[in-house]
């Protein structure tokens, strides 16, 4: 499902944890975040930055992994202008799979910005460049012999390697299914997947949540108690 350019404009003037609120009001149990992954460019966890726009999807292997596919082409030339890469490495990858060149290309190419499940390299070119890059950690080694792209695309699963499994082997917190084509929004408090089909609802509950909390900051600001001001505005 395609999101029209209004709607998609519309979303993006929300932050993400205005979206994660209207997700959880869907009943998406993880919010739609994508826990652990966190702004390295143009800055480190601040400043203005917000991206948002359909995903681009791409699965990296492991290099001694022979049997995957291999893309026909590379996977930042076969990139969407106006799309968010959304870059997914092994579990405990330490290389990077995403450096300086790939930025220069992805920019060129009017790619909004990159989302890592793994490791970025060459932050001073990513700041130079302004160019949004969003990761799970960072790393002085590249891909080669480590990792290599396998499948352009596809749904990534994403989990945060750092989360508990429980009895059953399911992580603790539950996992986010990122389809191509579903948006993501990115900005210094994180990222959050939002499934396309839930999109006008998502602008919908997120502008409600927007106009309630801007009732709950006056009367905050005015000394009034969180307590009386949550049951006044929230009706909790």
């Amino acid at each position: 499902m395609s999101v029209s350019s209004a709607l998609l404009s519309r979303l993006a003037a929300f932050s993400s944890c205005e979206v994660a609120d209207a997700l959880i009001k869907l009943k998406l149990p993880h919010g739609g975040y994508l826990p652990g992954i966190e702004m390295y460019s143009p800055e480190h966890i601040r400043g203005p930055t917000s991206i948002c726009g359909p995903a681009f999807t791409v699965k990296m292997v492991l290099q001694s992994d022979t049997s995957a596919p291999k893309p026909a082409q590379h996977f930042v030339d076969a990139a969407v202008p106006g799309s968010v890469m959304l870059v997914s490495a092994p579990p405990h990858t330490r290389s990077a799979v995403w450096g300086g060149l790939m930025t220069a290309r992805a920019q060129s190419l009017g790619v909004q910005g990159v989302v890592i499940d793994g490791r970025c390299r060459d932050l001073g070119e990513h700041r130079e460049s302004a160019f949004p890059v969003f990761a799970r950690g960072h790393s002085v080694l590249g891909q080669s012999p480590f990792t290599r792209p396998s499948e352009l695309q596809v749904p990534l699963e994403i989990v945060d390697p750092t989360v508990p499994r429980g009895s059953d082997g399911a992580p603790l917190f539950p996992a986010v299914t990122v389809h191509p084509g579903d948006l993501l929004l990115a900005d210094a408090d994180g990222v959050v997947s939002v499934p396309a089909d839930l999109a006008a609802q998502v602008v919908e509950l997120a502008t409600e949540g927007r106009r309630v909390d801007g009732l709950c900051m006056t009367d905050l600001r005015a000394g009034k108690g969180i307590k009386e001001t949550f049951a006044l505005h929230r009706g909790k």
